[in-house]
Formats: structure tokens, C-alpha cells, sequence
């Protein structure tokens, strides 16, 4: 699923917004150098070779159209599931239980949307800070299941989508500062890494067990009103502004998302994917287990907690281990534990595999049953940086994690993975000999390029010699290909440039920041009431002659939400579409850039009332001759145009 495909055009307007974008800030020359040196390149580029053969893309394009099938990541492993749909939708439908969702009638973005405005408004955030936050052309967040394939009957972990939502920033911004809270207990475990070294100096007694504690569902089952008042009693006093309490209750008790047409909202507990929920959770636990360990009658030996997670090491018997479960349970209504006992003297906690050796703990790589071994596949079209970093993770998480038993076997097994990978015996040798640096330059500015190789990478190195950093994107994976289990969301429902087309053959181009729907309908309004200020649709429209455009037909050339990218991808496509009513040309663009820039050549998109291809003559043997290339409205193949009337 995360297989990037090798892009069949050179994405030209991409690169030229991020690198005009990037060298903003440079003195004329160095930028015009800039400009020069990247027209150079992209005009000797040609796409990179196919990473996909044509009947792997067929196949791709099958699984698409399929509509009784879902395919999907499973929740670990890295393991591509394919369910049946309605059995899917069965799944989520039983998740949906009325004890814990209830059912919308209307969608509440709009709502919550100026509820979240007025409440940053109001709030002690300082102002420079609160721009950021507010939030525009937001959608609703969107419930989908990952399937837990390690368990039986196969069910499904619910993560609800918030990245657009009218809360996402907001949540974002108070994790950010509570995570400076978190994690100043004894218990508290940040890695796997910090696990290991807190258990490499534990001795065992003959009578320890080794036992893990996971909480049921926490995210969902966290209490709202126990964790904001946690954070009142006990944050307040270490200089935490006194309204970022109740701006949490808000974002927790504004969890909602959509689902097949329908809203949900969410009574208690915080949402599978909020940037806001793990925080929350790891300050409730840590007051849980502080009470849960002071009232218990037995205490564990030793005690380790990753969120929901638990290690703990029990002195006092199996039979009493029955009754420290009951107390956990007993503690809250909606916390319940499961409990795990080790097997073999082994039981495993997060990647680790802890292994009893008579008085001490051995530790190494865990991979559950139904582990994949899948990584990042050698082919895909990634920067080469990527791949190096995938494999150097793999081989530093063997060295931190494993004890010197199991480090080689461990190393061995990384390896062998990596070849079913397609990566060769020189790529790996090279990933681990190239070292980080240990002090990372600092960059100026950044440009975020599309990977292409041969292409981008040589782009790179002209930017970093003017103190400009690169990072690299992918055009597309195989996960964006297949169709995504999430609810759709209306084309227009985001921000970015578009195109309306006019039956006279020109065009306007115009970008927005809210949603282009939004923008969309202020053109509308200004046409019906004839206001030719506010929209240059509406001057077009009643100038002379027949101007009819189809709002509905708005073609939406590029999503973006950054403001500079979005004026200099408006000047791009104004200057693609030199046929515009546009009142101006958008932000002053480089001539530099024309010789890349090409103008579009092929006809508007046709609207079901606009001119028909005439009818054909018949030949004297009564059959119809093929249309020509020129005559055919209907054909969009500006090339083959040029190119025949270039030959006659």
C-alpha cells in the first residue's frame, strides 16, 4: 500500500510553486540563477522509467471498480487485508453501538466550526498563535476500521480521521503543551528503548511471574471530566494557563465523524486518531495507577506502563494475581483490564520480547505471528535517503533492543528481510555504513519537492548551495489507487486553485484559502445580482455575446493550503491558460520561467449544449469515413493535432 509509483509526467507546476516559493527571500540574481538552473533541468528531464508493468496497473485499476470488496492496512504487521464489504460494514455497525455513539441529524461542522473560532478568539492564546488555529474550509472528521487480524474473528480497531476537522489545530496545539507534563512518573515508558534499559537491572526470585496489564478500548473509555479536572487540580499549579482546561473539554466533548452519509457523535471518551487523545490518556493513567498502587493490598515488584500497556513483575503468587485484577477493575467504571501471564518464561511488551533467564530479564525483537516481514520495497519510487533510513532503523532497533545473545540472530533475520524486499547485498552494506550526522545544517528555508529521480534530486543540490533545504514527497501510492474505505468528500470541499470554463472558449482561474464550494457559490450570488465587483464571472457574463458557464463542471487544478503556494499556482495555470478573463495575472512571475510554462493547447471541456461534431459525409461505398483529428471537437490530443499539421 505505501508503494510509490514511478510518475508518468515530469510535475512541472509542483516543482516551480515549491522552488518560487523557497527562494523568496534571495536577492534577485541568486534567485534568477535558481530559476535558470531548474528551467535547464526540467527541460532535458524525461520521467523516470515504469516501477509498474502495464498489467500490474491493469490489475490495480480492476480492484478499483470492484465494489463488493474493501482492501485495507491491518492494524500491525504491515499486511494488506482484503474484506468483503458488507461484512465490513457489518463490523463498523456493530462498533456503532447506542450506548457510546448517537445519531446526528445534520452535519455540525459549520457549527462547530464557529464554536472553535469564538472560543480561540476568546481565549489566552496569544494572537500571532491563534491565527494558525482557526480554523477554515474544514471537513468532518471520517470513521474507518482497521482489521485486527492477530485476534479472532478478525475485528476492528475504529480510527476516526480528525486531519481537516474544525478541532484538528486546536488539539494539536494543546497536546503540544501538555506533553510537557506527561511522563515524570517512575512507571512512565517513552520506547521500547527506555524499556529495556529500565529492566536491565532487574533480578527475578523463583516465585516472580511475569504478567501485562492492557487496558479495554482507553481512548474511547477515558473519562472527559475526570481527565479536565486532573488537569486543573494538578497542572494549574505548575503555571499551565488557566483556560486550557476547558478549551480540552471542548475538543473532547466535540468528537464526531461521518460514516456512509451519517453523523455520529461520540458521548464519552476521546477519538482513535486525535492528536489530543494519547496526552490525555497517559495524564489520566498516571493518576489511575498512582491510586490503583497505593490502594492495593499487594504491590507488584515492578510496574511499567506504556499508555494502555502494562509491565509488571508479581512476587506474591498466581492466586493473588486473580484479585490484584479484580482491585483494577474495581477502581472505575470505565476502565476495565485484560491480563496476559507469560508462557514458556517469555511474554511480550511493545516490540520486546522479554524473556525470563533465571535471575535476570533477556530482551529482543518481538514480531507477532502474523508479522509480514513487508517494508518499504526497493523498487517503489522513494528517495534513496528513505530507503537508507528504513533499513538503518531496523538495524539500530536490533542493536538498542537485543541482549548480545540474540543481537546476531536478529541482525541475520533484518537482513534476509530486507533481500524479500528487493534490496541487494550492497544497498544494505551501504545503509549501514553511512552515518548521521551528528550535527544536522540548518536551512534557511525549505522546499518541499515531488520525488523524481534524476530530476528533483539534481534540483536538491542546486538549492542547498543557497542554504535551502529539501524534502521529498511522493505523486502516488498504491494506497491512493485503491479506493479508500473512508467516506468520500465533495471535490470542491477543500481549498486550492480551480478553472470555470465559458462556451466562448475562455476561462477563469481563481484560488481561495476557504473551500473552493465556498468561493463557488459567492460567484453564483454575484451573478444573480448582477454585482460584477465581486466576481469577474459576473462582468464576464454580461459583456457582449453568449458567456454561459456550468459552475458544476469547475475543473479544481491543485489542493493546496498554504497561502504563497496557492498565489504562485494560481500565476502558473493563468499563465498555462493565456485565453483567461482574469482582471489580473496573479503575482508577478519570472519570464524565466516560460520556457517550461507551456501553454495549454487542447480545446475546453464540453458541456452537453455546446457545438456537436458535424455529420459525416458517406463514400461512394457507402461507408462512413473516420473523423478527422482536426474536424473532432471531441478528441483532447493536442499533440497528434500539431504534429499532423506540422507534416501536411
Amino acid at each position: 500500500m505505501n508503494f510509490a509509483i514511478a510518475p508518468a509526467r515530469i510535475p512541472q507546476e509542483e516543482i516551480i510553486t515549491e522552488v518560487e516559493t523557497a527562494i523568496r527571500h534571495l536577492p534577485k540574481e541568486e534567485a534568477e540563477e535558481i530559476r535558470f538552473e531548474t528551467c535547464r533541468i526540467l527541460k532535458k528531464s524525461k520521467p523516470p522509467k515504469r516501477n509498474l508493468s502495464r498489467d500490474e496497473m491493469k490489475a490495480l485499476s480492476e480492484l478499483r471498480k470492484d465494489k463488493d470488496i474493501v482492501i485495507l492496512r491491518a492494524d500491525k504487521g504491515n499486511i494488506t487485508v482484503i474484506m468483503d464489504q458488507n461484512e465490513y460494514n457489518d463490523k463498523i455497525s456493530q462498533l456503532l453501538d447506542p450506548e457510546h455513539y448517537t445519531k446526528l441529524k445534520k452535519d455540525p461542522t459549520p457549527t462547530i466550526e464557529r464554536r472553535t473560532r469564538e472560543i480561540i478568539k476568546q481565549s489566552s492564546i496569544p494572537q500571532r498563535e491563534q491565527r494558525a488555529l482557526l480554523p477554515s474550509s474544514t471537513r468532518p472528521p471520517r470513521l474507518y476500521g482497521l482489521p485486527k487480524i492477530h485476534k479472532e474473528e478478525c475485528p476492528l480497531r475504529p480510527i476516526v480521521s480528525t486531519m481537516g476537522s474544525p478541532t484538528y489545530n486546536l488539539a494539536k496545539y494543546l497536546a503540544k503543551h501538555l506533553q510537557t507534563y506527561v511522563g515524570h512518573t517512575d512507571s512512565f515508558v517513552k520506547n521500547s528503548l527506555h524499556f529495556v534499559e529500565s529492566i536491565r537491572n532487574v533480578r527475578l526470585d523463583t516465585t516472580d511471574i511475569l504478567v501485562s496489564f492492557d487496558v479495554v478500548s482507553l481512548f474511547t473509555n477515558v473519562p472527559v471530566e475526570d481527565s479536565v479536572e486532573i488537569i486543573k487540580q494538578s497542572l494549574i499549579t505548575q503555571g499551565l494557563r488557566e483556560d486550557i482546561p476547558e478549551l480540552v473539554r471542548f475538543c473532547l466533548t466535540s468528537t464526531y465523524f461521518l460514516w456512509k452519509g451519517n453523523y455520529y457523535e461520540q458521548k464519552e471518551g476521546a477519538a482513535m486518531g486525535s492528536p489530543l487523545s494519547p496526552v490525555i490518556a497517559n495524564l489520566f493513567m498516571e493518576t489511575f495507577e498512582q491510586e490503583a498502587l497505593e490502594l492495593a493490598p499487594l504491590k507488584p515488584k515492578l510496574w511499567k506502563r506504556y499508555v494502555d500497556d502494562t509491565f509488571v513483575v508479581w512476587p506474591h503468587g498466581r492466586e493473588s494475581l486473580d484479585q490484584f485484577l479484580n482491585h483494577l477493575n474495581s477502581l472505575h467504571s470505565s476502565i476495565k483490564f485484560t491480563m496476559e501471564i507469560e508462557e514458556n518464561n517469555q511474554i511480550p511488551f511493545l516490540d520486546v520480547l522479554v524473556t525470563r533467564d533465571k535471575n535476570q530479564l533477556r530482551h529482543t525483537v518481538y514480531r507477532k505471528k502474523t508479522h509480514s516481514d513487508r517494508y518499504l520495497n526497493a523498487q517503489s519510487h522513494h528517495h534513496p535517503q528513505q530507503k537508507r533510513a528504513l533499513m538503518k532503523t531496523l538495524f539500530h532497533r536490533a542493536e538498542t533492543i537485543c541482549d548480545e545473545d540474540s543481537k546476531e540472530r536478529e541482525l541475520k533475520h533484518i537482513k534476509w528481510a530486507l533481500k524479500c524486499n528487493g534490496f541487494s547485498d550492497r544497498d544494505i552494506r551501504f545503509a549501514r555504513k553511512v552515518r548521521q550526522h551528528t550535527e544536522q545544517q540548518t536551512y534557511q528555508k525549505f522546499a518541499c519537492l515531488p520525488y523524481v529521480q534524476g530530476v528533483t534530486d539534481r534540483i536538491r543540490k542546486i538549492l542547498e548551495k543557497r542554504n535551502i533545504g529539501t524534502r521529498f514527497t511522493t505523486e502516488k501510492k498504491i494506497s491512493q489507487i485503491l479506493p479508500t474505505p473512508k467516506d468520500k468528500l465533495p471535490l470542491f470541499q477543500s481549498e486550492g486553485i480551480y478553472k470555470v470554463e465559458c462556451l466562448c472558449g475562455k476561462c477563469y482561474i481563481g484560488q481561495t484559502g476557504r473551500s473552493i464550494q465556498c468561493r463557488l457559490k459567492e460567484h453564483s450570488r454575484a451573478i444573480k445580482q448582477y454585482d460584477k465587483e465581486k466576481s469577474a464571472l459576473a462582468e464576464h457574463k454580461f459583456e457582449d455575446g453568449d458567456h454561459t458557464f456550468d459552475l458544476e463542471k469547475t475543473v479544481v487544478l491543485a489542493k493546496t493550503s498554504k497561502y504563497h503556494q496557492r498565489l504562485i499556482r494560481e500565476a502558473i495555470e493563468i499563465r498555462k491558460n493565456p485565453n483567461n478573463f482574469n482582471r489580473d495575472q496573479g503575482v508577478e512571475l519570472s519570464s524565466t520561467w516560460n520556457s517550461v510554462i507551456r501553454p495549454c493547447t487542447h480545446p475546453p471541456t464540453n458541456f452537453s449544449h455546446r457545438a456537436t461534431p458535424t455529420t459525416p459525409t458517406t463514400n461512394p461505398t457507402g461507408t462512413t469515413p473516420t473523423t478527422n483529428h482536426i474536424n473532432s471537437p471531441t478528441r483532447n490530443r493536442p499533440h497528434q493535432f500539431i504534429y499532423k499539421l506540422r507534416r501536411r
